[in-house]
């Protein structure tokens, strides 16, 4: 425990220095080749012109750490999860810099996906008794994985809406499920959380309000996979472990990722409702619903942190008992508090 401790502290502390002294480097040099956003006073909110390729330092922290002291926790998924990253990255930088169209930027990601899932092996192995699925059929797994894995990555990226927030709620996540697989002594999943956590914690200091850099597509897509294969992880491994052992592992992890997933989900129905394209983008995104309301960027990044921890304790005290109870608790929490934020007809269906 004591050696799983210190090498995830490591690693955190390694990815942290990385991003954290790489990003200055990267505002020079995305300024110098004008790569920048630029607000537009719709979705785009922020006041001045900012960097979009954050990612760069972000994959960076987390590559080099995660790679060099994982050592002899080093996973069997170790290589496919790379060429997965890989992938990402250059998709996401493509897509910083010159702007992908959304079918090719899908069909990297389902590549990606497919990878960890049929070379790695990571897929979900059941819902817990939700649905009436305890345990998927073959293929069935592998196909729910990878449609799971599409959705996680761009709920994290459409979260990235104002600053700080994608970072936060990412940072919360990753550092819950560091802790549980540190506990339990999985130390492979605890060092790819936690290079993951300073990743983002080196990169939040240059991106909380006012932001001096945005993590762009590739910060995002690198944040939503990881979180996928951690949280398919911890689904596999909760039968063996001896802490923490979680009633409903799936459900926790779906807890963890909460605010991300109900709020893409939300507003694809919505959406669809309306006859627009679930690919389309528009301001209907609970933070820009708190924008309105008057509250600043570190405001709802805090927030919403906030409330995720609020939804995972919550679900875990008073739902652990049954599988249906905990997810209608969780989906009512986020449902209230969502509800709670819709302040114009724009958001309503």
């Amino acid at each position: 425990m004591i050696e799983g401790i210190f090498i995830a502290s490591i690693t955190l502390i390694t990815s942290f220095v990385i991003t954290f002294k790489a990003v200055p480097s990267i505002i020079d040099i995305a300024g110098m080749k004008n790569l920048c956003d630029k607000p537009d006073g719709i979705r785009k909110l922020h006041k001045n012109i900012v960097p979009t390729l954050g990612g760069i330092a972000m994959f960076a922290g987390f590559l080099i750490s995660y790679g060099i002291l994982s050592g002899q926790y080093t996973p069997h998924y170790f290589s496919p999860l790379v060429a997965s990253l890989l992938i990402l990255f250059f998709l996401g930088v493509k897509d910083d810099i010159l702007v992908l169209c959304s079918k090719k930027k899908l069909a990297g990601q389902i590549i990606a996906a497919g990878i960890i899932v049929f070379v790695g092996g990571i897929k979900v192995p059941g819902l817990d008794g939700l649905f009436s699925i305890t345990n998927f059929p073959a293929y069935a797994g592998e196909l729910f994985s990878i449609f799971a894995i599409i959705i996680i990555i761009n709920a994290y990226n459409l979260i990235d809406g104002v600053d700080g927030l994608a970072g936060m709620v990412s940072l919360t996540g990753a550092l819950i499920f560091g802790v549980w697989f540190l506990a339990g002594g999985h130390y492979a999943e605890a060092i790819l959380c936690f290079s993951l956590v300073g990743a983002l914690g080196g990169f939040l200091h240059h991106n909380f309000e006012p932001a001096k850099i945005f993590m762009g597509d590739t910060g995002s897509q690198l944040i939503g996979f990881v979180m996928a294969v951690a949280g398919f992880r911890l689904m596999e491994l909760n039968a063996t472990t001896t802490v923490f052992m979680l009633d409903a592992p799936a459900v926790f992890v779906f807890s963890v990722m909460i605010i991300p997933m109900f709020d893409t989900i939300r507003v694809i129905i919505i959406r669809l409702y309306r006859g627009v394209s679930p690919l389309k983008a528009d301001s209907r995104h609970l933070h820009h619903s708190m924008l309105r309301l008057g509250l600043r960027h570190s405001s709802i990044a805090l927030t919403l942190s906030c409330f995720n921890l609020i939804i995972v304790a919550s679900g875990l005290y008073f739902g652990s008992g049954n599988v249906y109870i905990y997810f209608i608790a969780l989906i009512g929490m986020a449902a209230s508090y969502f509800a709670h934020n819709k302040i114009d007809g724009d958001t309503k269906l």
